[in-house]
Protein backbone atom coordinates (compact mmCIF):
# COMPACT_ATOMS: atom_id res chain seq x y z
CA UNK A 1 0.00 0.00 0.00
CA UNK A 2 3.31 2.23 0.03
CA UNK A 3 4.70 4.76 2.59
CA UNK A 4 4.65 8.49 1.93
CA UNK A 5 6.51 10.91 4.48
CA UNK A 6 6.03 14.79 4.36
CA UNK A 7 8.77 17.08 6.17
CA UNK A 8 7.34 20.44 7.68
CA UNK A 9 10.24 22.89 7.30
CA UNK A 10 13.22 22.28 8.80
CA UNK A 11 12.13 18.72 9.84
CA UNK A 12 13.72 15.16 8.37
CA UNK A 13 12.88 11.77 9.24
CA UNK A 14 15.67 9.87 10.80
CA UNK A 15 17.14 7.51 8.16
CA UNK A 16 16.38 4.39 10.16
CA UNK A 17 12.51 5.03 10.04
CA UNK A 18 13.27 5.47 6.22
CA UNK A 19 14.94 2.20 5.96
CA UNK A 20 12.25 0.54 7.59
CA UNK A 21 9.94 1.85 5.67
CA UNK A 22 11.73 0.61 2.39
CA UNK A 23 11.85 -2.61 3.41
CA UNK A 24 8.15 -2.97 3.78
CA UNK A 25 7.36 -0.86 0.86
CA UNK A 26 10.48 -2.31 -1.88
CA UNK A 27 8.64 -1.78 -5.14
CA UNK A 28 10.64 1.62 -5.57
CA UNK A 29 11.51 4.62 -4.27
CA UNK A 30 11.39 8.75 -4.56
CA UNK A 31 11.20 12.13 -3.18
CA UNK A 32 11.02 15.62 -3.48
CA UNK A 33 12.19 18.51 -1.72
CA UNK A 34 11.09 22.31 -2.73
CA UNK A 35 14.55 24.08 -3.06
CA UNK A 36 14.06 27.70 -3.59
CA UNK A 37 12.55 28.51 -7.24
CA UNK A 38 12.99 24.98 -7.81
CA UNK A 39 11.55 21.43 -6.52
CA UNK A 40 14.42 18.62 -6.74
CA UNK A 41 13.51 15.06 -6.90
CA UNK A 42 14.77 11.76 -7.50
CA UNK A 43 13.40 8.39 -8.02
CA UNK A 44 14.81 4.71 -8.38
CA UNK A 45 14.53 0.83 -7.50
CA UNK A 46 17.58 1.31 -5.12
CA UNK A 47 16.65 2.06 -1.59
CA UNK A 48 20.20 2.57 -0.53
CA UNK A 49 21.13 5.36 -3.08
CA UNK A 50 17.73 7.41 -3.06
CA UNK A 51 17.66 7.58 0.46
CA UNK A 52 21.02 8.77 0.68
CA UNK A 53 20.54 10.86 -2.08
CA UNK A 54 17.50 12.49 -0.36
CA UNK A 55 18.93 12.52 2.79
CA UNK A 56 21.62 14.91 1.23
CA UNK A 57 19.70 17.20 -1.02
CA UNK A 58 17.06 17.68 2.44
CA UNK A 59 20.49 18.92 4.32
CA UNK A 60 21.12 21.39 2.03
CA UNK A 61 17.66 22.65 1.65
CA UNK A 62 16.16 22.30 5.49
CA UNK A 63 13.71 24.83 4.93
CA UNK A 64 11.39 23.96 3.37
CA UNK A 65 8.69 21.12 2.72
CA UNK A 66 10.26 17.84 1.41
CA UNK A 67 8.91 14.33 0.72
CA UNK A 68 9.99 10.82 0.64
CA UNK A 69 8.00 7.68 -0.84
CA UNK A 70 8.65 3.71 -0.68
CA UNK A 71 6.36 1.82 -3.45
CA UNK A 72 4.35 -1.37 -2.18
CA UNK A 73 3.20 -1.90 -5.80
CA UNK A 74 -0.47 -2.96 -6.61
CA UNK A 75 -0.93 -1.22 -10.33
CA UNK A 76 1.69 -1.21 -12.81
CA UNK A 77 5.08 -2.66 -13.50
CA UNK A 78 7.44 -2.60 -10.92
CA UNK A 79 10.11 0.00 -12.59
CA UNK A 80 12.07 3.41 -12.04
CA UNK A 81 8.83 5.50 -14.31
CA UNK A 82 6.26 4.41 -12.29
CA UNK A 83 7.94 5.59 -8.88
CA UNK A 84 6.93 8.36 -6.95
CA UNK A 85 6.93 11.40 -6.65
CA UNK A 86 5.21 12.02 -10.80
CA UNK A 87 5.42 15.42 -12.48
CA UNK A 88 1.27 17.18 -12.72
CA UNK A 89 0.80 17.43 -16.36
CA UNK A 90 4.28 17.10 -17.16
CA UNK A 91 5.68 20.23 -15.54
CA UNK A 92 8.73 20.43 -13.14
CA UNK A 93 6.64 22.76 -11.14
CA UNK A 94 4.03 20.53 -9.20
CA UNK A 95 4.66 16.88 -8.17
CA UNK A 96 2.54 14.25 -6.53
CA UNK A 97 3.16 11.11 -4.79
CA UNK A 98 -0.01 8.77 -2.68
CA UNK A 99 -0.45 5.78 -0.61
CA UNK A 100 -3.21 3.64 -1.30
CA UNK A 101 -5.53 2.05 -4.35
CA UNK A 102 -7.33 4.69 -6.77
CA UNK A 103 -10.53 3.87 -8.29
CA UNK A 104 -8.60 4.50 -11.75
CA UNK A 105 -9.97 2.45 -14.41
CA UNK A 106 -6.30 0.95 -16.53
CA UNK A 107 -6.47 -0.12 -19.96
CA UNK A 108 -4.73 -3.80 -19.94
CA UNK A 109 -1.70 -2.38 -21.81
CA UNK A 110 -1.41 0.53 -19.76
CA UNK A 111 1.82 -0.09 -17.62
CA UNK A 112 1.65 3.25 -15.47
CA UNK A 113 0.37 3.07 -12.08
CA UNK A 114 -3.10 4.44 -10.73
CA UNK A 115 -1.35 7.28 -9.13
CA UNK A 116 0.97 8.13 -12.42
CA UNK A 117 -2.45 8.08 -14.31
CA UNK A 118 -3.87 10.81 -12.06
CA UNK A 119 -1.18 13.07 -11.93
CA UNK A 120 -0.81 12.83 -16.07
CA UNK A 121 -3.75 12.98 -16.78
CA UNK A 122 -6.59 12.93 -14.91
CA UNK A 123 -5.68 16.25 -12.16
CA UNK A 124 -4.91 17.94 -15.61
CA UNK A 125 -8.21 17.33 -17.08
CA UNK A 126 -9.52 18.71 -13.76
CA UNK A 127 -7.61 22.16 -13.96
CA UNK A 128 -4.54 20.95 -13.04
CA UNK A 129 -3.30 22.69 -9.50
CA UNK A 130 -6.39 25.26 -9.34
CA UNK A 131 -8.59 22.23 -8.80
CA UNK A 132 -6.93 22.23 -5.18
CA UNK A 133 -7.47 25.62 -4.26
CA UNK A 134 -11.32 25.12 -5.33
CA UNK A 135 -13.63 23.80 -2.18
CA UNK A 136 -15.94 21.95 -4.38
CA UNK A 137 -13.37 20.49 -6.46
CA UNK A 138 -10.85 19.73 -3.27
CA UNK A 139 -14.18 17.96 -1.60
CA UNK A 140 -14.67 15.95 -4.34
CA UNK A 141 -11.02 15.02 -4.91
CA UNK A 142 -10.69 13.83 -1.29
CA UNK A 143 -14.14 11.93 -1.22
CA UNK A 144 -12.97 10.23 -4.95
CA UNK A 145 -10.09 9.15 -3.39
CA UNK A 146 -10.95 8.18 0.18
CA UNK A 147 -8.91 5.69 1.87
CA UNK A 148 -6.13 7.61 0.30
CA UNK A 149 -3.53 9.79 1.20
CA UNK A 150 -2.14 12.04 -1.79
CA UNK A 151 0.74 14.85 -1.32
CA UNK A 152 1.23 17.07 -3.30
CA UNK A 153 4.16 20.16 -3.92
CA UNK A 154 4.47 22.90 -6.23
CA UNK A 155 5.68 26.39 -6.90
CA UNK A 156 2.82 27.60 -9.91
CA UNK A 157 2.40 30.81 -9.09
CA UNK A 158 -0.99 30.58 -9.37
CA UNK A 159 -1.27 28.11 -6.61
CA UNK A 160 -2.31 29.55 -3.29
CA UNK A 161 -0.06 26.93 -1.25
CA UNK A 162 2.96 24.95 -2.08
CA UNK A 163 2.07 21.78 -0.31
CA UNK A 164 -1.14 20.18 -0.76
CA UNK A 165 -2.11 16.86 1.70
CA UNK A 166 -5.40 15.29 0.78
CA UNK A 167 -7.01 12.85 3.59
CA UNK A 168 -4.24 14.17 5.91
CA UNK A 169 -6.36 13.21 8.91
CA UNK A 170 -5.85 9.41 7.78
CA UNK A 171 -2.17 9.65 8.46
CA UNK A 172 -0.16 10.97 11.72
CA UNK A 173 2.48 14.05 12.54
CA UNK A 174 5.25 12.55 14.47
CA UNK A 175 6.69 14.84 17.41
CA UNK A 176 9.48 16.25 15.00
CA UNK A 177 7.19 17.28 12.59
CA UNK A 178 6.61 14.35 9.84
CA UNK A 179 3.92 13.43 8.64
CA UNK A 180 3.04 9.81 7.93
CA UNK A 181 0.97 8.26 5.88
CA UNK A 182 0.81 4.90 8.04
CA UNK A 183 3.12 3.35 10.50
CA UNK A 184 4.92 0.64 8.31
CA UNK A 185 8.21 3.15 8.82
CA UNK A 186 7.99 1.59 12.43
CA UNK A 187 10.85 -1.61 13.26
CA UNK A 188 7.92 -3.68 14.61
CA UNK A 189 4.39 -3.60 12.37
CA UNK A 190 2.53 -6.69 12.41
CA UNK A 191 0.15 -7.45 9.51
CA UNK A 192 2.50 -6.08 6.70
CA UNK A 193 4.60 -8.76 5.11
CA UNK A 194 8.13 -8.10 5.26
CA UNK A 195 10.10 -8.22 1.87
CA UNK A 196 13.28 -10.19 3.30
CA UNK A 197 15.45 -10.56 0.31
CA UNK A 198 13.78 -8.31 -2.43
CA UNK A 199 15.24 -4.77 -1.58
CA UNK A 200 18.60 -3.43 -2.87
CA UNK A 201 20.22 -4.75 0.81
CA UNK A 202 18.94 -7.35 1.72
CA UNK A 203 20.79 -7.46 5.13
CA UNK A 204 18.94 -4.15 5.98
CA UNK A 205 15.80 -5.98 6.53
CA UNK A 206 17.31 -9.22 7.73
CA UNK A 207 18.65 -12.05 5.96
CA UNK A 208 17.85 -15.72 5.58
CA UNK A 209 15.54 -16.26 3.00
CA UNK A 210 16.44 -16.96 -0.76
CA UNK A 211 15.67 -14.54 -4.30
CA UNK A 212 12.28 -13.52 -4.97
CA UNK A 213 11.21 -15.34 -1.32
CA UNK A 214 9.29 -13.28 1.21
CA UNK A 215 7.86 -13.95 4.46
CA UNK A 216 4.27 -13.42 5.36
CA UNK A 217 4.55 -11.18 8.52
CA UNK A 218 1.55 -12.57 10.19
CA UNK A 219 2.09 -16.37 10.63
CA UNK A 220 6.08 -16.01 9.37
CA UNK A 221 6.20 -19.19 6.79
CA UNK A 222 7.98 -18.31 3.74
CA UNK A 223 5.87 -17.18 0.83
CA UNK A 224 6.81 -16.54 -3.31
CA UNK A 225 4.72 -14.38 -5.53
CA UNK A 226 4.87 -17.20 -8.05
CA UNK A 227 2.54 -18.79 -5.83
CA UNK A 228 0.28 -15.43 -4.73
CA UNK A 229 1.01 -12.35 -4.79
CA UNK A 230 -1.67 -11.16 -2.98
CA UNK A 231 -2.76 -13.58 -0.06
CA UNK A 232 -0.47 -15.84 2.18
CA UNK A 233 -2.05 -19.81 1.23
CA UNK A 234 -1.13 -20.71 4.72
CA UNK A 235 -3.26 -18.57 7.02
CA UNK A 236 -5.03 -16.37 4.34
CA UNK A 237 -4.00 -12.99 5.29
CA UNK A 238 -3.57 -10.03 2.78
CA UNK A 239 -0.57 -9.05 2.20
CA UNK A 240 -1.49 -5.24 1.57
CA UNK A 241 -4.17 -5.21 4.70
CA UNK A 242 -3.51 -7.61 6.65
CA UNK A 243 -7.25 -8.86 6.89
CA UNK A 244 -8.29 -12.30 5.99
CA UNK A 245 -9.20 -12.83 2.52
CA UNK A 246 -13.57 -13.70 2.40
CA UNK A 247 -13.13 -12.00 6.03
CA UNK A 248 -12.84 -8.06 6.03
CA UNK A 249 -10.20 -7.68 2.96
CA UNK A 250 -11.31 -5.03 0.45
CA UNK A 251 -8.20 -5.13 -1.58
CA UNK A 252 -9.66 -6.26 -4.22
CA UNK A 253 -8.84 -5.04 -7.57
CA UNK A 254 -9.39 -6.80 -11.31
CA UNK A 255 -5.60 -7.84 -11.68
CA UNK A 256 -5.91 -10.37 -8.54
CA UNK A 257 -8.93 -12.69 -10.91
CA UNK A 258 -5.72 -14.21 -12.63
CA UNK A 259 -4.63 -15.21 -8.36
CA UNK A 260 -8.16 -16.53 -7.70
CA UNK A 261 -7.30 -20.42 -9.03
CA UNK A 262 -3.99 -20.53 -6.72
CA UNK A 263 -4.97 -22.70 -4.65
CA UNK A 264 -6.64 -25.61 -7.08
CA UNK A 265 -3.53 -25.05 -8.85
CA UNK A 266 -1.72 -26.41 -5.03
CA UNK A 267 -4.73 -28.99 -4.95
CA UNK A 268 -3.92 -30.43 -8.55
CA UNK A 269 -0.16 -30.12 -7.79
CA UNK A 270 -0.59 -31.71 -4.48
CA UNK A 271 1.20 -28.89 -2.67
CA UNK A 272 -1.97 -27.92 -0.63
CA UNK A 273 -2.85 -29.61 2.69
CA UNK A 274 -6.54 -27.67 2.87
CA UNK A 275 -5.81 -25.57 5.84
CA UNK A 276 -7.41 -22.76 5.02
CA UNK A 277 -10.33 -22.66 2.30
CA UNK A 278 -10.25 -19.32 0.30
CA UNK A 279 -13.59 -19.99 -1.06
CA UNK A 280 -13.06 -19.08 -4.61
Amino acid sequence: MCLLVVSSPNSTPRKKDLQNASCNNPHGFGYAVIAGNKIITGRGMSSKKIIKEFLAVRKQYPNSYAMYHARFATHGVRNEENCHPFKIGGSDLSYLAHNGILPVHIEPTDKRSDTRILAEDMLPSMGGITALDNPNLYSMIEKWSAGSKIAIFTLDPKAEYDCYIINEDLGAWDNDGNWWSNDSYKSIHYGKYWNWGTTDDPTACGAGLEDDYTMCYTCGIEVSEDDNMYYCLECGSCFDCSMVVNDGCLCWTPERDKWASAQHKLQSAGKYDGQYDFGF
